[in-house]
């Protein structure tokens, strides 16, 4: 079993509108940061296992096969995480968004930390 985490800076509308828009690729309403970049390359950094689990696909993951739009980088970052996931590397993600001033929202719960 898997769930999903999705990263932005900032965006119109309720959060889980907002993961609705991503996962179909539709950044409308996303503003798109630097800051959501460097997060990006912060988790591929220290976790870069989670390349297979991370989207959108961008050049950063140049030996995963591409898929959709390869522009929305700046934009937002989704994580599909196992729910085996040691609850200390969760912390150092959301961490780690904090640290870049990301909107983290888990659409399975509702949760939003800011």
């Amino acid at each position: 079993m898997s769930y999903d985490l999705y990263f932005w800076r900032s965006a119109a509308g309720e959060p889980d509108e907002i993961c609705d828009r991503l996962a179909d690729e539709d950044v409308d309403g996303v503003d798109p940061s630097p800051e959501v970049e460097r997060f990006r390359s912060g988790l591929l950094g220290r976790w870069p296992d989670l390349a297979d689990r991370i989207a959108p696909w961008a050049p950063d993951l140049g030996w995963r096969e591409p898929w959709g739009r390869d522009d929305l980088a700046a934009y937002f970052v989704t994580l599909t995480l196992s729910y085996s996931t040691e609850p200390s590397v969760l912390r150092d993600i959301a961490a780690l968004a904090h640290e870049h001033s990301l909107v983290t929202h888990d659409p399975q719960t509702g949760e939003t930390l800011r």
